[in-house]
């Protein structure tokens, strides 16, 4: 089965905890691997995500954390969250994340 792997990044301007993590992990700048696989369909080309995986590197190691593509957005949500934040200011977008 053919598959692909797609890679961005996601700010946290606050610490952050998600499942699977045993502490807090500190502001900053994640990389995440989106991981998928083509269907096999006749009529269009379709992919779905199998994987999604947050690389924390901490003391010269880096761990790789799979995780519930919804719960990484609903903490980029809350950390989103500022009160002081003017009504217009554009919020930052989102990856592409499906639930698997």
């Amino acid at each position: 089965m053919l598959t692909r792997t797609s890679h961005s990044q996601v700010t946290f301007r606050r610490p952050f905890q998600l499942s699977g993590m045993d502490a807090l992990a500190p502001a900053g700048t994640y990389a995440i691997d989106v991981e998928e696989e083509r269907l096999d369909t006749l009529t269009v080309e379709a992919w779905r995500q199998t994987a999604v995986i947050l690389q924390i590197r901490a003391a010269g190691v880096t761990e790789h954390l799979a995780i519930d593509p919804q719960e990484l957005r609903e903490a980029m949500e809350r950390d989103g969250d500022d009160p002081a934040m003017a009504p217009n200011t554009r919020r930052r977008e989102l990856p592409r994340l499906r639930r698997p």
